[in-house]
């Protein structure tokens, strides 16, 4: 008998611990918050372990990169995936945060009037700066016009305009 009122005894703390009366929860410390407390708040653990999308949207963990030349021949642009993904790709990751996904190579039929362009989109303008910075000769960071959002698949685009290497 004595085993099961200790273990009465013991159910009892417990249930006086976390969702007893108020009485008994002012015995509880004062930082320790009870396990009703935190179940009865709209963002208490169960919420936040449940909810199916987490608020805010986790941080992107790739960057895709689409580099497009204005020359037939795509020599520039392959010279230029080839520092990206090669020679440069492990120092410009752990400086964006992100791994380089390179999506696209291409040609486009017009030559840009504005030389050599990195379009980004908004939340994307670290990764986009800093491969501006390692592509040789001088490029100018846009973020992308909202036509070319709603159009493009990719978060930084590389446009090799007249004056690239």
């Amino acid at each position: 008998m004595t085993r099961i009122a200790w273990c009465l005894g013991l159910l009892c703390a417990a249930l006086a611990w976390g969702a007893g009366p108020a009485g008994a929860q002012q015995a509880a410390p004062a930082t320790a918050p009870s396990l009703a407390s935190l179940s009865a708040e709209p963002g208490g653990p169960v919420d936040l372990i449940a909810s199916p999308f987490p608020h805010p949207a986790p941080p992107s963990t790739a960057v895709r990169v689409a580099i497009l030349d204005a020359s037939p021949s795509l020599q520039r642009a392959g010279r230029i995936s080839v520092l990206l993904s090669h020679f440069r790709k492990r120092e410009l990751e752990e400086h964006i945060g992100m791994k380089i996904e390179l999506a696209n190579i291409s040609s486009i039929p017009e030559q840009p009037a504005m030389g050599n362009v990195v379009f980004y989109r908004p939340e994307f303008l670290r990764a986009a700066a800093l491969l501006a910075k390692a592509i040789p000769g001088e490029q100018s960071v846009r973020v992308m016009p909202p036509e070319r959002l709603a159009v493009s698949g990719v978060d930084v685009e590389i446009l090799l305009g007249e004056k690239a290497p």
